[in-house]
């Protein structure tokens, strides 16, 4: 009975947390922050997660006092960017891997690189959904 229970509860908060989020996906910059926050929040105090509940309080205050839209554009550059320099080292890396003939390593390198160009064009989308 108490593995029914709390099957029925995951599915439940499955079923709200997606809720939730879908309800956050139709905003935008920083409510778009808060409402994640929020999901997040409700989500740790779902789970009794104290801890992860002090952080997303602070988290929450932080973004309710000091969110911009350029503060947020300003931080996915910077992703973007860090994301850029990462490349840059795997390629640097792949082509080492190369000349010492090691493929498993040229691939480890292949799938960063391409995991890298995922990161990038998820965070333009995120950036252009600002603008």
């Amino acid at each position: 009975m108490k593995t029914n229970f709390k099957l029925a509860l995951c599915v439940l908060l499955g079923i709200s947390t997606n809720a939730l989020a879908s309800d956050c996906s139709a905003l935008k910059a920083c409510d778009k922050k808060i409402c994640e926050i929020n999901t997040q929040l409700s989500m740790a105090e779902s789970a009794h997660n104290q801890h992860k509940v002090d952080g997303l309080n602070k988290a929450l205050k932080y973004a309710t006092e000091y969110c911009t839209t350029d503060g947020l554009r300003d931080d996915i550059k910077d992703k973007i960017e860090d994301s850029m320099e990462d490349i840059e080292d795997y390629k640097s890396d792949l082509k080492e891997a190369k000349s010492d003939n090691k493929m498993d390593k040229v691939e480890k390198y292949t799938r960063k690189i391409a995991q890298e160009n995922d990161k990038i064009s998820m965070l333009k989308l995120e950036l252009a959904d600002l603008e």
